[in-house]
């Protein structure tokens, strides 16, 4: 079974996200921040991470150079999710090295999408 750990720091998104992924076949991790999602990430070592861009102590951006400057960690896909959409936060995530960005809301039929779309790329 795949793995797939969220990070985000908003209980309900984060809860709902995860029951999605399950409901789908997915094995779903969750942490409350960047820093708990790179150490959950070097210990298990999922399969796709989602992760939210704004976040408390250590952001989604910050994330990303965290795991991408890890040894273990830095071929795992990441989808950011966020609720700017504005063209430039997502070119910006996108350059930053994010495989996929999500807009918050997002349908079931999307978040599926884009992590089925990270695990056949990867």
């Amino acid at each position: 079974m795949k793995s797939i750990l969220i990070i985000e720091d908003n209980y309900d998104i984060r809860e709902n996200t995860a029951e999605l992924l399950e409901l789908s076949g997915y094995n779903a991790l969750t942490a409350v921040n960047g820093r708990k999602g790179f150490d959950s990430a070097r210990k298990n070592h999922p399969d796709v991470i989602i992760c939210d861009i704004m976040m408390p102590e250590t952001n989604g951006l910050e994330f990303l150079n965290l795991i991408k400057n890890e040894a273990t960690t830095k071929e795992i896909p990441l989808i950011f999710f966020s609720a700017g959409s504005a063209p430039y936060e997502v070119k910006k995530g996108l350059k930053a090295g994010a495989d996929f960005y999500l807009s918050k809301p997002f349908t079931n039929e999307e978040l599926i999408e884009a992590v089925e779309t990270c695990l056949n790329e990867g």
